[in-house]
């Protein structure tokens, strides 16, 4: 098998371990994955705008503004105009947000300290520096936007 091919093969199965793991936390907290994408960076950037939000989860505005409508409802997150830009919708979490927000932390940081400490001592650095440049390699690749289809037009 050729390199891009075995390189895809194990980043779609990357992929569906992290989906596992999201998927079974998020459950476990009443939430939707969406929904628990939200409220964690809500909760790691308190005060955030919603187009920032979109910007980070690389999500439309829209889509973004029905998550946050439905957390608004449960009583997870508090939306407020900004007070130095009246066009800018500013987020918290609330009591109940900042809660479930922490539980969805531990839960995963423990989930995640199993996984690492499954890889050996002496690799976990090489580990850590392959992540770091396989995401930098995504947003060098999410930056170039491509006007066809063709996958080698933007070599």
């Amino acid at each position: 098998m050729d390199k891009v091919k075995l390189f895809r093969e194990y980043t779609r199965e990357l992929e569906q371990h992290l989906d596992n793991i999201n998927q079974t936390d998020c459950c476990q907290c009443g939430v939707n994955k969406g929904q628990c994408f939200i409220l964690v960076e809500i909760g790691r950037h308190p005060g955030i705008c919603v187009k920032d939000l979109a910007e980070i989860l690389k999500l439309d505005k829209s889509g973004i503004s029905r998550g946050i409508e439905e957390l608004v409802q449960i009583g997870y997150v508090n939306r407020e105009p900004s007070k130095e830009d009246r066009r800018c919708v500013v987020l918290s979490l609330t009591k109940d947000g900042q809660a479930r927000f922490e539980k969805i932390e531990a839960d995963m940081n423990i989930k995640f300290e199993i996984v690492f400490s499954g890889i050996d001592k002496d690799k976990q650095d090489q580990v850590l520096e392959a992540l770091k440049i396989y995401n930098e390699a995504c947003r060098n690749a999410e930056s170039k936007s491509c006007c066809c289809k063709e996958s080698k037009c933007c070599d």
